[in-house]
């Protein structure tokens, strides 16, 4: 009784308020309907800006990604600064599949997941025998690889990018034009409110499995792990392949729903967004990850806001950014979902 107690305890602490996965995402499910739905019985028009419907898509592509880099920044420990390699990965192939050839976009995303996992098994292998800051240089060198390949490449479109990407269909019709949802942004808060709720249960799944107390094993104490008979390198590999899979998966929506991929994609400022949704939100949660993605992209917008209501000469933005990481490393390392280390 005792242990069913202590392990209910530890699941309904990856949730919403503490609350149980079913409750939390039957309350998230609600509020996206309602915020997707309200405008339809609305007498006086839009309550909800398309601007700010904008802002709430791009909050679910980057819970995607602040997902799988959890998965091996986050459970496995290991600081990652390349992350945006696989991003822009899953957005140039989704975008060059798409314009080059047809192919439909659906058909892409596993295409752009499979060159990702491929991709990752390399930089898995470089990093089989180090840790912390040479991971870090690892990561970032690989990036910037896929980075300067892509820029001198005229078939990816070198400094331009692609654009044109076409809008991807649901049963033929256009995800921006379904006639049942007032704004052409709301068709893109249901997909990717129904892949972040499943990929939110997978991670939580992965966790609670052999492989996740594999990679809690290797976080604390790897040369204990190797003594306990785990295979740090193969859990080392599988850790970084799913992250990179995610990560491919935000590129590719990011991709669509932009019309538009740039080497920024790419970029080493991008990785460092990535990570500081993991921190701000909180390492090794999964409602800390979708909450760090969330605030990474609503307080810039804010922020800009303000700038352009007083008059500001500079973004404040990019200054908030270096303080609330500097208060969250000193203060609250864990991040504001996070767990505290034992």
């Amino acid at each position: 009784m005792e242990k069913a107690q202590i392990a209910k305890t530890k699941s309904s602490g990856e949730w919403l308020f503490g609350l149980s996965g079913r409750t939390s995402f039957l309350i998230a499910l609600a509020i996206v309907l309602v915020f997707c739905l309200i405008d339809l019985i609305s007498p006086h028009g839009n309550l909800i800006p398309n601007y700010v419907k904008y802002v709430v898509v791009s909050g679910l592509i980057y819970s995607i990604a602040s997902l799988g880099i959890n998965v091996h920044s986050g459970y496995l420990g290991e600081t990652s600064l390349g992350h945006a390699a696989f991003f822009g990965t899953g957005a140039y192939t989704t975008a060059y599949l798409s314009v080059k050839y047809g192919v439909d976009f659906w058909l892409t995303i596993p295409v752009a997941m499979l060159i990702s996992a491929l991709l990752a098994v390399p930089v898995s292998l470089a990093g089989r025998r180090v840790k912390g800051s040479f991971m870090v240089v690892i990561t970032y060198a690989f990036s910037e690889v896929i980075r300067y390949i892509v820029v001198n490449s005229g078939e990816l479109g070198a400094t331009t990018g692609i654009s044109g990407i076409p809008t991807p269909r649901l049963f033929g019709v256009k995800i921006t034009k379904l006639k049942f949802l007032p704004s052409n942004k709301d068709g893109y808060i249901l997909i990717l409110f129904a892949i972040v709720s499943f990929l939110a249960f997978f991670t939580y799944r992965v966790v609670h499995s052999r492989v996740g107390y594999a990679l809690a094993a290797i976080r604390e104490d790897s040369i204990a792990a190797t003594a306990m008979g785990i295979n740090i390198k193969i859990y080392k590999m599988i850790a970084i392949i799913i992250s990179a899979i995610l990560c491919s998966l935000a590129g590719s929506f990011q991709a669509a729903f932009s019309n538009i991929v740039a080497p920024d994609l790419l970029s080493a400022t991008l990785s460092i967004s990535l990570f500081t949704m993991l921190v701000i939100g909180g390492r090794r949660s999964i409602m800390g990850a979708i909450a760090g993605a969330f605030i990474v992209m609503i307080l810039p917008e804010i922020l800009r806001l303000v700038q352009g209501l007083i008059g500001l000469p500079f973004d404040p933005w990019y200054i908030l950014y270096g303080v609330m990481l500097v208060l969250m490393m000193r203060f609250k390392p864990e991040g504001l979902l996070g767990r505290k280390e034992m």
